[in-house]
């Protein structure tokens, strides 16, 4: 089961002015790419296809329950907020008597209505907010964006191509798929 993003994360991780100045670029030249920037690097640590394999901030996701599942496998570690929901036009509403119970990495399900069609797990993962948010994790969003600022064709002739840098990447690799 793929989960679906009902909730993106609200706000940056890392503010522009720290940004800026990891990137050694004058305040207030370049917010709007510099943010684009960050954005995209929260992206690619972030979330289902994210490269950590987990969620950074907060935020809400589904998993359908057509075929009726007893035990749901978790795709992200530290998951909470678990409810059974149907989508409804445009808002999510609670099926009332599903019954679920909490493992460490799976939900067993009980109870649930005959007509599957549009149910879901719903649930939230992520640190609350950016201040919450373990400072190696803000490192690599900062290594990756200024990377980024500076490198901003794809190719450049007078370095050598890689995928992200290494700073970055010796960062990512002891947190990456990390559970807990």
């Amino acid at each position: 089961m793929r989960p679906v993003l009902v909730e993106a994360p609200q706000g940056p991780l890392v503010p522009v002015a720290e940004l800026h100045v990891h990137c050694e670029s004058e305040p207030e030249y370049h917010d709007d790419l510099i943010m684009s920037f960050e954005r995209a690097a929260v992206s690619f640590l972030d979330g289902y296809t994210g490269r950590l394999g987990r969620c950074i901030l907060d935020q809400k996701w589904a998993l359908p329950l057509n075929k009726r599942p007893d035990v749901v496998n978790l795709p992200f570690p530290d998951c909470r907020g678990f409810a059974i929901e149907r989508k409804d036009a445009d808002s999510w509403v609670e099926v009332p008597g599903a019954a679920l119970q909490v493992f460490e990495d799976q939900v067993s399900l009980s109870d649930l209505p005959s007509n599957a069609d549009g149910l879901f797990l719903t649930f939230r993962a992520g640190w609350a907010d950016a201040s919450n948010v373990p400072e190696d994790y803000k490192q690599i969003v900062r290594l990756l964006v200024a990377h980024w600022f500076v490198n901003r064709a794809a190719v450049s002739p007078s370095t050598a191509a890689t995928a992200i840098p290494f700073g970055a990447e010796a960062l990512i690799s002891p947190l990456c798929c990390v559970m807990g």
